[in-house]
């Protein structure tokens, strides 16, 4: 059976609720932990069904994009790769970095109506993606901007005023959609409706979460949004863009076989023959390690002498020991990276 999985943070549990049973209400399958049964392994409960579901409904709130929120920004983006997610927020957050190209259903003035246009849209987007087509445009905002703009005016006054703002009369939209009153809400709902040269929300989002100076931000943002509001400032950065060059030294190790002969160092006892072994085996560990500091990719740090097999033999005037093995190189690899930066 096709259902959406819903991702949540617990605190949220009583919110959710009420949300699922709306959606239910609406003949939607969802599964979430409140589902689980008891003495099951939930963590592979919650990751079988989040791999079986057709759509991954997360839920934006303050817990779920906070510190705490690892689990509900994991499962969302498991439902990102899929695409197959749904976002909805029911508090005025944004969503966390990485999520705010997609376009998040605004619930956070929902009484519970299930005739409520945003609930609506968001009934029609867990169907599509459930069934597996494109999500339809949403109705809400547009909705919300027609109350707004209808309720408590005069019918003459409202349709001159619209027509001025529609023909961007005196700059009329440029005006009203930067004005410093309502922001930043007055410049989204202008954006969703293309007035005023003002970016969507989802723009304006990915726009303020980019990182500063770096290009690949600025390349995915004119991807994503080819004619957005800042198209020219990113075009402009991305003209500046500079390459510099980084260096690091990263710890490496690396072994170099080793053999020492106990020739004519013969010692009382065989523990002292292969103690004055290893401390020769030290000096020719150190000169052999230390090759790797003469050219410009290795630092040398140190070396020790490590056997692998001894001969000693018993003479008549004590014992000789040497032995096989390897000398081990400490050392330091350099690593060049080239980095990129666009503006500031």
């Amino acid at each position: 059976m096709s259902y959406a999985f819903l991702s949540y943070k617990s605190e949220d549990v009583g919110r959710v609720a009420r949300l699922a049973k709306a959606l239910e209400s609406c003949g939607l399958h969802l599964w979430w932990d409140r589902y689980l049964p008891g003495g099951e392994n939930w963590q592979t409960q919650i990751e079988d069904a989040l791999e079986g579901a057709n759509c991954v409904v997360v839920v934006w709130t303050q817990a779920s994009v906070g510190p705490a929120g690892d689990f509900v920004r994991d499962e969302a983006r498991e439902g990102k790769q899929r695409k197959i997610l749904v976002p909805v927020r029911l508090d005025q957050i944004s969503p966390p970095l990485g999520f705010g190209e997609i376009q998040t259903i605004d619930l956070s003035h929902w009484k519970g109506s299930t005739r409520d246009p945003f609930f609506q849209d968001l009934v029609e987007a867990i169907k599509a993606r459930v069934e597996g087509r494109p999500v339809p445009a949403a109705k809400g905002p547009m909705r919300r901007l027609l109350h707004r703009l209808t309720y408590g005016t005069l019918a003459s006054a409202l349709v001159a005023c619209l027509g001025a703002f529609g023909s961007n009369t005196l700059s009329m939209q440029d005006k009203v959609c930067s004005a410093q009153i309502l922001q930043p809400g007055m410049s989204d709902l202008c954006g969703a409706c293309g007035l005023g040269k003002r970016p969507s929300k989802s723009e304006r989002l990915v726009w303020q979460t980019r990182r500063l100076g770096n290009c690949e931000d600025l390349r995915n943002h004119l991807g994503h949004f080819p004619d957005g509001a800042y198209r020219s400032q990113a075009q402009s950065l991305l003209a500046d863009r500079r390459e510099e060059k980084t260096e690091t030294w990263t710890p490496a190790v690396r072994s170099l076989r080793l053999a020492v002969d106990g020739g004519e160092h013969v010692f009382a006892n065989s523990d002292l023959a292969k103690a004055r072994a290893l401390a020769r085996a030290k000096h020719e560990a150190e000169a052999l390690c230390s090759d790797f500091g003469a050219g410009t990719l290795y630092r040398f740090k140190s070396a020790k002498p490590e056997p692998e097999q001894w001969e000693c033999s018993t003479l008549s005037s004590g014992t000789s020991c040497g032995f096989v093995g390897n000398a081990v190189c400490q050392l330091e690899v350099k690593d060049t990276k080239e980095i990129e930066t666009c503006g500031k």
